[in-house]
């Protein structure tokens, strides 16, 4: 039995590199991201740091109509706070300044800070810090904008001298990168924001300040009993290496989250900002070792909060980012409460564009991840061969029915070839909006090998994606979903 024709829009630019979006008060509107989809973003994030539930369950609902008009399979990203440690309220809301040499305390107890007290004594709201800290750690104020070095612990009071001043005001942030801190993620208001973001259908669920695999284990727990309970999909999890103790384990993370971030704003802070583009590219390595999609972010278009074009050093980092194997690259501030949102998407896939042109004009590895080279099982082996022969035939695309394991080891090869997945299933092909290459659409399930190519080819030529006679790989029937079959066609030649 053939099936209908099925009605596709694709009024939308892509990069193979994908972009996630932030979302924040100058993007959440109908319009605005409708712009941003259209424009080229593949995934939109929540900063559950931010906002109140109400607001991001409004977001949610408006994404998921935008993605419907568009015909786009969109995912959603919800990105936990984890855990932050703060300074308590200033009495009368003054601001501190702090000298090189002064001597600074940190007491025990989550007590007002006395702005008169000398020598000055903060206090922070995490109630093991004393315990943790060890002489010569370093304690970064708001960002690292204002550092200490500890002196010295005793009873309960940690004694400091301030090696780079400044002013600090309520509740900044406290980083202690030579510390590791008993506070892990997830914490208890991670576990009841991830039950919230299970409930209401987000497609990812990003862990910050990672120390270590368990910390995902612990995650996909409450994720999983989540899902039993509401019925619902269980998120894909994308641990945050923002933490210096995380870079000791990052293959073993690697091995449990089904991506990762360089996230380089906190990362930068906890590190001597002269090794973040070496640890990057340590992350890069492990994640292309796992086979997994790794996300880059922080600060890659930050001119454009106020600029409507970037800088030419942000152009060259987004390009190396994605030379060193990126499969996506992440907007903050610029879509969430930049004035130029929709510019700063576009150069982004403008940049992404530009360096995937040159790349398919070089030697290709095709394979570059250790376990997709390694791997015997059925889905790694059908990756090879699919990136050997559209390699080596010059194929314009490779089509196929969804898997996502499978997808995910074909959008780990070197072919730079857009990769055209179809699916009966919206919320399975939403699992797939971070693999670099991978173009989501939504096809009622083939009868056969035969309807399915027809169909498939149909929509492709119709959105002018393909024309007739293109080179593509095909691969139905995934491992798993019953006998695999794989061949190189024109497209429009007859299906046998």
């Amino acid at each position: 039995m053939t099936m209908k024709r099925a009605h596709t829009a694709f009024h939308t630019k892509r990069s193979l590199t994908r972009i996630v979006a932030t979302v924040g008060p100058v993007s959440n509107s109908t319009a605005m991201l409708t712009r941003l989809a259209r424009a080229g973003v593949s995934v939109f994030r929540l900063n559950m740091s931010h906002g109140d539930p109400t607001t991001h369950a409004r977001t949610i609902a408006t994404i998921r109509a935008v993605a419907k008009s568009l015909k786009l399979e969109i995912g959603i990203l919800a990105d936990l706070p984890g855990p932050k440690i703060r300074l308590t309220t200033i009495e009368r809301g003054e601001t501190i300044r702090l000298r090189h040499g002064d001597p600074v305390r940190i007491a025990r107890g989550t007590g007002v800070i006395n702005p008169d007290a000398r020598p000055i004594t903060l206090h922070v709201d995490y109630k093991r810090f004393t315990d943790d800290v060890g002489t010569g750690d370093r304690v970064l104020i708001d960002d690292g904008a204002v550092q200490l070095r500890v002196r010295a612990n005793r009873r309960g009071v940690v004694e400091c001298v301030c090696e780079v001043g400044g002013n600090i005001s309520s509740r900044k942030g406290v980083n202690l990168p030579e510390t590791a801190v008993s506070l892990t993620a997830p914490t208890a208001r991670d576990r009841v924001l991830a039950d919230w973001a299970v409930r209401h259908g987000a497609d990812f669920v990003a862990l910050s300040f990672v120390q270590t695999a368990a910390d995902i284990t612990s995650l996909r727990r409450t994720l999983a009993r989540s899902a039993k309970a509401s019925r619902s999909r269980i998120p894909g999890i994308v641990a945050k290496i923002e933490r210096p103790v995380a870079l000791n384990s990052l293959d073993a993370i690697a091995a449990e989250a089904e991506a990762m971030m360089v996230a380089r704003g906190d990362l930068a802070i906890e590190l001597d900002f002269a090794r973040v583009p070496v640890e990057q590219r340590r992350i890069q390595a492990a994640c292309e070792r796992a086979a997994i999609p790794c996300i880059v972010a922080t600060q890659m278009l930050q001119s454009m909060m106020e600029a409507p074009l970037p800088t030419r050093a942000e152009a060259s980092d987004v390009a190396s980012a994605i030379f060193g194997g990126a499969d996506a690259v992440m907007l903050s501030g610029e879509t969430a409460a930049g004035k130029y949102p929709l510019d700063s998407v576009s150069a982004m896939r403008r940049i992404a564009e530009e360096t995937e042109s040159w790349l398919r004009n070089q030697p290709a590895r095709v394979l570059r991840s250790r376990e997709l080279v390694e791997s015997d099982e059925p889905a790694a082996v059908l990756a090879r061969s699919m990136a050997q022969m559209a390699t080596e035939s010059h194929a314009r695309a490779i089509i196929a029915w969804t898997d996502p394991r499978s997808l995910r080891f074909i959008s780990q090869t070197d072919v730079n070839v857009p990769i055209y997945a179809f699916g009966a299933s919206d919320a399975e092909l939403r699992t797939l909006a971070l693999l670099r290459g991978v173009r989501a659409i939504r096809m009622a399930h083939p009868s056969d090998s035969r309807d399915f190519v027809r169909v498939a080819e149909r929509i492709l030529r119709d959105a002018r994606l393909l024309t007739t006679r293109d080179r593509v790989v095909v691969a139905t029937g995934f491992a798993g979903h019953g006998t695999e079959r794989l061949w190189l066609r024109q497209v429009g030649a007859k299906a046998v």
